[in-house]
């Protein structure tokens, strides 16, 4: 057999099953002899079949391989590869792409990343919930992350302080929505469609309403508490409005 391989060797059945004979099989003498030397010699063809598949230089690509963490391959000849690519990366100073998984970094580093994915996490939520919410487009809200739970401390400031000063200098709109946005991820009274509809700070300055009404949206207070300028503005706001 040219080229044999492993598959070609399996015996679905005998071709000369003992059974299938008459109690007196009529036969003659070498045709019952070559009948009983029929399966012997099916099984010694299928026996050397396979030790040629074994043998070949390519036997080693139809043994089968289960992938493993550090090891992407189906066959021993790919796992094989797999692992002499990783020496040859690591002789040269160099590491394979894959090839290192978490169990060979350092804790610290671990952790570091663990951080990381958790925080991209919040990230991709937030901002399919933004989507749902607002889905023309509204700038995503800094300030939302910045008072999560799952932004970092050293972080929640200076985000939260950025975000209230690019609203308030560049006069972003649907500052509005976005506020009642942040209100409803922190489980606070949703403001009202007024105050929804209110396109900048400025707005949401000049309507004593609105003013009031941020007195009992703690987000929002929070918020404007973090940022001088913002809480300057908003305090004299509420002066001229007697409030």
């Amino acid at each position: 057999m040219s080229n044999p391989t492993i598959a070609s060797a399996a015996i679905d059945a005998l071709a000369y099953p003992i059974s299938a004979l008459d109690d007196r099989p009529a036969l003659a003498a070498d045709e019952l002899k070559a009948y009983f030397d029929g399966n012997p010699q099916q099984l010694c063809d299928a026996h050397n079949t396979l030790v040629s598949a074994l043998t070949a230089p390519e036997g080693a690509s139809g043994v089968g391989f289960i992938s493993s963490d550090t090891i992407s391959a189906n066959t021993v000849q790919d796992a094989l590869e797999n692992v002499h690519k990783q020496m040859t990366g690591l002789t040269l100073g160099s590491v394979p792409d894959g090839s290192i998984n978490s169990d060979k970094l350092d804790s610290s580093l671990k952790s570091q990343l663990k951080k990381i994915d958790t925080l991209e996490n919040a990230v991709t939520e937030l901002q399919q919930a933004v989507e749902s919410l607002h889905p023309s487009g509204a700038q995503y809200p800094l300030m939302v992350l910045a008072l999560s739970e799952s932004c970092p401390d050293t972080l929640s400031d200076e985000m939260a302080t950025a975000a209230l000063g690019a609203h308030f200098e560049s006069e972003v709109y649907d500052l509005g929505i976005q506020l009642a946005w942040l209100c409803r991820w922190k489980n606070s009274t949703l403001p009202s469609t007024a105050f929804r509809a209110k396109q900048t700070i400025n707005e949401i300055f000049a309507d004593a309403e609105t003013l009031a009404e941020i007195e009992q949206l703690a987000p929002v207070r929070s918020l404007i508490s973090l940022s001088a300028e913002m809480s300057s503005a908003y305090r004299t706001a509420m002066d001229q409005a007697g409030l």
